[in-house]
């Protein structure tokens, strides 16, 4: 008898642990199509070994994005049928796999939303940004168009199509690749790529009987200043900006570790705000990582990553990016590509001057060899007959001067007489020897 409390605590204790496994589920939700869809689940502690992560059917899903507050984030951007199925929260702890919530999703096949409903969505404005406008109709209209209201008692048309002809481009925003280019009773897409700040306001896709479906897209944009570089010990601020509010939304800029994401300064905007924008000042030399989430009571709307790089140099400046990463220093890089290009320039010279000394070398050697001398003829007959000469007048130079001279030079010349050719005399009897000798000796 007295085991049998203890044994209800350990049922007890058995039923909440399964209980804690079992998964939360929620109804099925039938959606439009086009529209965002944002879903979260929650735990009650989420421990820095533990991940809490979204799947759908089985398989991880790339739109996990934001791990904050013990909260798994997961946003779906313009849904249609291929976005339908279910999504499950899983949650890994200690080894132990324990599904926190379902949700199943169903997209409708249409678009429409009626005349008073809206559909709102969050985009950033960056390069690689984009939205895509869907109308999409059981029935068959005549004609599209959809227009655009950047203010109110604003709107213009930006795209238009009937039966028959082609699709006209009216407006300011010019489609994206993914817009309707030829005519379709049943849908009409505009495609907006990139997103500019300034595209925010509302869009009506409108047939030959009236508007058929109402979107809202707000527009937000992150920066950092100052935008040229800072040294080491300067201050770096981030702005997280929202084109405009509806009602009220909340701004929070998270520093992101991993997927996770750490509070850094957080503010609700409403109307009555004079400038809808988040900043946090940063003095950290280290690369971080930053996200300007907005949020509608527990809703994830949008993420806008920010990545900066503080270096400790002073000649360095900070890499930014927003979407896709880009150089700040921008006079930095300029010096740099100049002095790359001076060494360049150096090396070359000096290469070019080396060639043209090896050059100049080999062709002075080439001119020094003897055995490279031009061949000089002289008659062998003619200089035995100067011999004989010069030794019979030996006693009288006076009488044959100039033959004496003649002789003498003949006598002293430096010269390298090779071996007797052993071909046969001319019939003029002439024998011819080949001397080598160096020109510049008999230079005067």
């Amino acid at each position: 008898m007295s085991l049998k409390p203890f044994k209800i605590f350990i049922l007890m204790c058995g039923f909440w642990s399964r209980f804690h496994a079992i998964a939360f589920q929620t109804a099925p939700k039938e959606v439009l199509r086009g529209v965002d869809v944002s879903l979260r689940c929650e735990v009650s502690l989420l421990s820095e070994s533990s991940t809490l992560q979204w799947e759908r059917d089985g398989e991880q899903t790339s739109n996990t994005t934001l791990l904050y507050n013990n909260s798994a984030y997961i946003i779906l951007h313009t849904v249609d049928e291929h976005s339908q199925g279910k999504y499950y929260c899983r949650l890994m702890e200690d080894g132990n796999l324990s599904t926190v919530r379902n949700h199943t999703l169903n997209v409708s096949s249409n678009s429409h939303n009626g005349n008073t409903k809206m559909n709102t969505i969050y985009r950033q404005s960056s390069d690689n940004s984009d939205v895509s406008l869907i109308c999409k109709s059981r029935k068959e209209y005549e004609s599209w168009k959809w227009t655009w209201e950047p203010r109110p008692n604003s709107q213009t048309d930006l795209i238009a199509v009937e039966k028959g002809r082609e699709v006209q481009v009216k407006g300011q925003i010019k489609p994206g690749r993914l817009s309707s280019t030829t005519f379709n009773s049943q849908s009409f897409i505009f495609h907006i790529s990139p997103v500019n700040f300034k595209y925010s306001g509302t869009y009506r896709c409108i047939t030959n009987t009236g508007i058929y479906t109402t979107t809202m897209l707000h527009t937000i944009r992150v920066s950092v200043e100052p935008p040229d570089g800072v040294l080491r010990n300067q201050s770096v601020i981030l702005t997280c900006e929202v084109s405009e509010v509806t009602d009220s939304v909340m701004l929070v800029w998270l520093r992101m570790e991993g997927n996770r994401g750490v509070l850094g300064k957080q503010q609700i905007m409403t109307k009555k705000n004079n400038k809808l924008q988040l900043t946090v000042n940063l003095s950290s030399n280290e690369t971080e990582h930053w996200q300007c989430a907005v949020f509608t009571e527990d809703t994830l709307r949008a993420l806008a990553p920010i990545t900066l790089s503080l270096s400790s140099s002073t000649t360095d400046a900070p890499v930014t990016s927003s979407g896709t990463p880009t150089v700040t220093n921008q006079k930095f890089n300029k010096y740099a590509k100049a002095t790359v290009s001076s060494v360049l320039v150096l090396c070359t010279g000096i290469l070019l001057g080396a060639i043209f000394y090896y050059l100049y070398r080999k062709r002075m050697s080439v001119h020094s060899d003897p055995q490279d001398s031009e061949p000089v003829y002289i008659n062998i007959s003619q200089m035995r007959k100067d011999r004989v000469e010069l030794s019979s007048t030996l006693g009288n130079r006076e009488k044959s001067p100039e033959m004496y001279r003649h002789v003498r030079r003949n006598r002293y010349e430096k010269t390298n007489i090779n071996k007797r050719d052993e071909t046969p005399a001319t019939p003029d009897n002439v024998t011819y020897a080949t001397i080598y000798f160096n020109k510049s000796r008999f230079q005067t």
